[in-house]
C-alpha cells in the first residue's frame, strides 16, 4: 500500500515536473527593439542634430560589465562614444603668484603683485632638477655650477641677472592688453596676486551612453538600444522611451516567471527522490 501512494505521488510530480519543463523549453523570450528608429550608428558614422554634426569614435561591448541603464545587459556592458566639435569654445588658465608656469612653451615661476588690479606679470626663469633649485626662508637659491663636485649655492635671481644666457632672462607681461598665448589671441583680467587668461578655440566635447539609457543630444532626447556589439539605434522621444521600458518590463517578467518554473522543476525533483528512498526503505516487521 506504501508502495502504491508513493508511485502515484512519482506520477503526479512526473507529470509536474514535465509540464514545467515544457514550459521552459518551449517559451518564446520577449524580444527588445525600438521600433523603426530614427538611426542606426557604427563606429565612424555621423549624425546630425539641430546642426551640430556627431561624430561616432566607438561602439562596442565587453563583458563583465552589467550593461548600465534600465534593463541591464547580462554580464555584457555596451558603450557608445560620441564626439563633437564646438569651433568657438571659451577656454580660461588662472595664474597665482609665485607658482610655476607654462609661457611660449617654457616653465616660468610667475610673480604677481599684491594689488587691486596688477598690470605686469613678472616671469622668471624657473630652474630645472639638474640645478638642484630649494627654497629657503622664502628665497629660491640653485647649484650655480651644477656640473662640479660640491655645491654652489646661489640666488635663482642673482644667476639671472649674472648670466649672458638670453633663454633665461626675465619676461614681463603687460596686462592691459591682448596678447598671443596658446596660439590664440588672449585677454587678461587680473585680481590681488592672480591673472586669469581668456581666449577663444575649438573644442572636442564627448558624449558616452550605455545599453537603454536615454542620451540627450543637442537638445533632442532618444531611446538607446543596442542590436549587436558594434550597432546602436537611436528613436526619439519619450513614447520611444516609454515603448522600449514596457518592453524591458516584460522582459524581466518572463525571466522572473522562468525562474519560478526552474524552482519547480527542482523541488519536484527532490521530492521524486525522496518518495523513492522512502518508498523502498525496508519495514520493520
Amino acid at each position: 500500500m506504501q508502495r502504491r501512494a508513493a508511485a502515484a505521488y512519482v506520477v503526479l510530480l512526473l507529470v509536474i515536473t514535465a509540464g514545467a519543463f515544457a514550459f521552459i523549453s518551449t517559451a518564446e523570450e520577449p524580444a527588445v527593439s525600438l521600433e523603426d528608429p530614427d538611426e542606426t550608428l557604427q563606429s565612424g558614422s555621423t549624425l546630425t542634430v539641430n546642426d551640430r554634426v556627431y561624430n561616432v569614435s566607438d561602439v562596442s561591448a565587453s563583458s563583465g560589465g552589467g550593461g548600465g541603464g534600465h534593463g541591464g545587459g547580462g554580464g555584457v556592458s555596451y558603450e557608445a562614444v560620441l564626439t563633437w566639435t564646438n569651433e568657438s569654445a571659451q577656454w580660461s588658465e588662472t595664474w597665482s603668484n609665485n607658482s610655476t608656469v607654462t609661457y611660449q612653451g617654457d616653465t616660468y615661476r610667475a610673480f604677481i603683485a599684491n594689488s587691486s588690479e596688477p598690470t605686469e606679470i613678472t616671469l622668471r626663469w624657473e630652474p630645472t632638477d639638474r640645478f638642484s633649485p630649494q627654497w629657503t626662508d622664502g628665497v629660491q637659491y640653485l647649484d650655480a655650477e651644477p656640473d662640479t663636485p660640491d655645491r654652489q649655492a646661489m640666488r635663482v635671481d642673482e644667476y639671472i641677472a649674472n648670466s649672458n644666457n638670453t633663454s633665461i632672462q626675465t619676461v614681463t607681461i603687460d596686462t592691459t592688453s591682448s596678447l598671443e598665448f596658446n596660439g590664440n589671441e588672449t585677454t587678461i583680467t587680473t585680481a590681488p596676486q592672480q591673472a586669469t587668461f581668456t581666449w577663444t578655440a575649438p573644442r572636442t566635447n564627448e558624449v558616452t551612453f550605455g545599453q537603454h539609457e536615454n542620451v540627450t543630444l543637442n537638445g533632442v532626447s532618444y531611446a538607446v538600444h543596442f542590436t549587436n556589439e558594434d550597432t546602436v539605434t537611436l528613436q526619439e522621444g519619450e513614447d520611444a522611451q516609454a515603448a522600449l521600458y514596457a518592453q524591458l518590463d516584460d522582459k524581466s517578467r518572463f525571466h522572473e516567471r522562468i525562474n519560478g518554473f526552474w524552482g519547480v522543476v527542482i523541488v519536484a525533483s527532490l521530492g521524486l527522490v525522496l518518495l523513492v528512498t522512502l518508498a523502498f526503505l525496508p519495514r520493520k516487521e
